[in-house]
């Protein structure tokens, strides 16, 4: 068996495209030419000896050998990701090192006690907290390069690979200028709302379309903003309303409060989840220590 051309960078594209759907959506979340994805998915089938892809001009489908193939690369680009995070900080002196991702709906006074508690049993070991969308952190937690995320559970948010444990629950409010007071149901109909893109609220927002539909709502939207405090922004200068999960209050700026809506009493839940494909002990410690 002749030795084989295929590195880090093959793994990386094929896993890419995968995701991705095609090679053309793929070459745009990676900000790459599509000529170069296409040359290095094609040298990696020429060094296999088999097609990862099915494709033409109406079709794209991974072959039973290519999805076999994708959930060891997975596996080893998960694994050289953690390796090298985990060599960084070994030279730093840090006694591991765990990068967690989180959803803006998370209340971080939840997520910081856990937190404590691991801190008090692995004082050593870093843990780098980043603010992501739960689409995002799906496809970090696939590739390596998150651990740990604290995401929206949704029926819409589900991967074989990535095991997901609810959390806590929490009622979802709307989120006013601290001079409104209580509104009802019938009142929400009159007002505007200010919403976060479906593009990056992808689960958050078909969960609040499920609960517009079940409370008779159909909510003038009137700004969409992909960042959380550009939301809040707008809603404190009286562009509109919004929708958060109450539990997140003292997490509000100043000028706004999270009022029920009584007769209207939609749920959130937010679970912590993380890859089944790479699971090591520090991880299984960090999620039993941190549900107590």
């Amino acid at each position: 068996m002749s030795p084989t051309r295929i590195g880090i960078r093959h793994l990386r594209y094929t896993i890419a495209v995968a995701d991705a759907g095609g090679f053309r959506a793929a070459a745009e979340a990676l900000n790459i030419a599509q000529p170069a994805i296409s040359k290095t998915i094609q040298d990696t089938e020429t060094d296999l000896g088999f097609a990862i892809f099915r494709r033409s001009a109406t079709v794209f489908e991974i072959t039973e050998a290519g999805r076999i193939f994708l959930e060891d690369a997975r596996l080893t680009l998960a694994t050289f990701e953690r390796t090298i995070r985990a060599s960084r900080q070994n030279a730093l002196g840090a006694r591991g090192h765990i990068i967690v991702g989180y959803s803006a709906l998370a209340s971080s006074s939840q997520i910081s006690a856990g937190l404590d508690r691991f801190h008090q049993s692995y004082p050593g070991c870093q843990v780098e907290m980043h603010v992501m969308s739960t689409d995002t952190m799906m496809r970090k937690l696939k590739s390596g390069e998150i651990d740990i995320g604290f995401l929206l559970a949704h029926d819409s948010v589900q991967d074989p690979a990535v095991a997901q444990e609810p959390i806590w629950s929490t009622r979802i409010g709307v989120v006013v200028p601290r001079d409104v007071e209580a509104l009802s149901l019938e009142a929400l109909r009159e007002r505007s709302f200010v919403m976060g893109l479906r593009e990056n609220w992808r689960s958050f927002r078909a969960l609040l379309d499920t609960a517009f539909a079940q409370g008779g709502l159909d909510p003038v939207v009137v700004d969409e903003a992909w960042d959380v405090q550009v939301i809040f922004q707008r809603v404190a200068e009286g562009r509109g309303l919004t929708f958060y999960p109450i539990s997140a209050a003292d997490s509000l700026p100043a000028a706004l409060k999270i009022l029920p809506v009584p007769g209207w009493s939609p749920e959130l839940t937010i679970a912590m989840a993380w890859s089944k494909v790479v699971d090591t002990k520090l991880l299984q410690d960090f999620r039993t220590i941190f549900l107590g």
